[in-house]
């Protein structure tokens, strides 16, 4: 059992979550997990679908902050939860730990639930889940072609989007097939266009290696 005075600090670090100060909400999920981690992990998790949208948006930014701890126990809650709003808010979770810590690897399960989330019924949880393969990076990049092919035209769009914002040499030929190829969508077609322009615009201001 913890101690009262530990429990009662905890408690208040939870209460400073739906301050409307984002300083306050930060140094309070920083705290968690410095000196809380094995408590307040649970606890975040619990509150992914609390009604208060400033304590659930903390939530899911602390949840991002608590990197590889958190990946495993975010699947768990998608895989159980058959609220739209806990599961968008598992897949944005997700994206914060992927933008707080570049390069971190995903496990397995991690990334079937943002596969699986793209067939999800809810479409904020669809195009989250796009968005969040985007922050990934490399490792999501098979996914992200796949999509950018695909016959959903919105996830197709949120996908080249996030296409132009990796470095890999795939990306261009990707784009420039899409855009050329005649069974693309209109819209998908016009974003490609201007996603090729901007990863081309890129690669001319990057330093030659010699």
């Amino acid at each position: 059992m913890q101690p009262a005075s530990t429990t009662s600090s905890l408690d208040q670090l939870f209460e400073d979550l739906g301050h409307p100060n984002p300083y306050v909400q930060t140094e309070a999920f920083l705290e968690m997990v410095r000196h809380h981690e094995v408590a307040s992990l649970p606890r975040l998790l619990l509150l992914l679908d609390h009604e208060d949208v400033v304590k659930r948006r903390a939530a899911v930014r602390a949840l991002g902050v608590f990197g590889e701890r958190a990946m495993l126990p975010l699947a768990e809650r998608f895989d159980t939860s058959s609220d739209p709003i806990v599961r968008a808010s598992c897949v944005k979770a997700y994206a914060q730990i992927a933008s707080n810590r570049q390069g971190i690897v995903f496990p397995a399960e991690a990334m079937a639930v943002l596969e699986g989330a793209l067939q999800d019924t809810s479409p904020v949880v669809a195009i989250a889940a796009v968005m969040t393969l985007g922050q990934v990076g490399e490792q999501a990049l098979p996914v992200l072609l796949r999509i950018s092919r695909g016959d959903n035209e919105a996830q197709a769009v949120a996908a080249v989007n996030a296409l132009a914002g990796l470095d890999h040499p795939d990306v261009s030929s990707c784009l420039a097939e899409l855009s050329s190829a005649e069974g693309t969508d209109t819209y998908v077609r016009e974003t490609a266009l201007s996603a090729l322009a901007r990863v081309e615009e890129l690669h001319k201001r990057q330093p030659r290696k010699e």
